[in-house]
């Protein structure tokens, strides 16, 4: 006899509270909606309670504490409909990417870095394909990580539409056995619904790191946002979403410079970081020998003298730690 309530948590009343027995086939029967459509309905009227805008709050006020500027945070509005999450495991045949703790939608941060990494591969030229320079440094590879940070990006609260963030959805299978290949497709055939949850409403999404890099980092991701889409159902327009304050240009093409800036092409930051880790992984009984090559690499770098500065920097401080100052001292460079 339990009911569920408007502060039930959406995702335990998912995953534990089906009332009768599943089906297979049509969304109702001769008895009425169908468990699995009841079970979707109940859900989506289940909304975010004030515990959630608390945390919410705690959260953007946690990311400024950790250094993400206002103009790292973007609002990104669903254009319809988001199916984060629709083939995960789960005891319908759907799903759905709940927050563990509050039961709402969010969008993992994973998920936004994966989409913006395909689109720049994809869709960008240059140091953007998958072996460019640019492209290694904001998403990583297998040998270095990204230096971006892509947070979770949470639900606003009360931001959905009529203030849902759930709405109940169906996908219509109208050939059941032409898919399973037994028989060509007819007009006779019965079509089977299959209800689901479906996501709407603002997002907030968090790119930490380098200002420059943050700034291309959006204009990827809102263009991938856009044409693209996010979740489960993108060809059928699900996931489309507008990142706010960033222009969405079809023909984007971020090239080594922006504005006669350069920013994206080999950015200094991550020139002292590959020589730090190097540096960082020198045998010290090898760092006499093995320094020399350090710096040869060194006096070819085309950076500013700032960084320079600090490179040279560290490899004294390497030879230092290694007690081997008196050793090098009569090197002629």
């Amino acid at each position: 006899n339990i009911q569920w309530q408007a502060a039930t948590h959406a995702g335990l009343w998912l995953e534990k509270y089906q009332i009768g027995q599943l089906t297979k086939g049509n969304s109702t029967t001769n008895d009425g909606p169908t468990p699995q459509t009841r079970l979707v309905c109940e859900v989506s009227q289940i909304v975010a309670d004030e515990i959630y805008t608390e945390f919410y709050e705690r959260w953007k006020n946690a990311l400024k504490q950790a250094g993400v500027q206002d103009e790292q945070m973007k609002k990104a509005s669903v254009q319809g409909r988001l199916s984060v999450g629709l083939g995960d495991e789960s005891v319908l045949e759907t799903s759905i990417t709940l927050h563990r703790t509050y039961g709402v939608p969010y969008i993992p941060g994973s998920a936004l870095k994966g989409l913006a990494a395909s689109y720049a591969r994809n869709r960008l030229n240059g140091e953007w394909r998958q072996d460019g320079e640019a492209y290694r440094v904001m998403f990583g590879d297998p040998a270095t990580a990204g230096y971006l940070t892509f947070f979770d990006a949470l639900y606003i609260p009360s931001s959905g539409h009529r203030g849902q963030a759930l709405w109940p959805d169906v996908i219509t299978v109208h050939h059941p056995k032409y898919y399973q290949g037994d028989d060509p497709p007819a007009d006779w055939d019965s079509p089977t619904p299959i209800p689901f949850l479906s996501a709407t409403g603002d997002y907030l999404i968090a790119i930490a790191g380098d200002a420059g890099w943050v700034n291309a980092a959006f204009e990827i991701l809102a263009n991938a946002l856009a044409e693209v889409g996010i979740g489960g159902k993108t060809s059928s327009v699900y996931g489309r979403m507008i990142v706010e304050g960033v222009s969405v240009a079809h023909d984007l093409n971020l090239s080594a410079t922006d504005g006669g800036d350069p920013i994206l092409f080999s950015p200094e930051q991550s020139v002292i970081d590959r020589f730090i880790q190097r540096l960082e992984q020198m045998p010290t009984p090898k760092v006499a020998g093995e320094i020399h090559g350090v710096y040869q690499a060194w006096t070819e770098l085309e950076v500013s003298n700032e960084t320079r500065g600090l490179i040279a920097r560290a490899i004294l401080d390497k030879i230092e730690m290694a007690n081997r100052t008196r050793k090098t001292a009569g090197k002629s460079w």
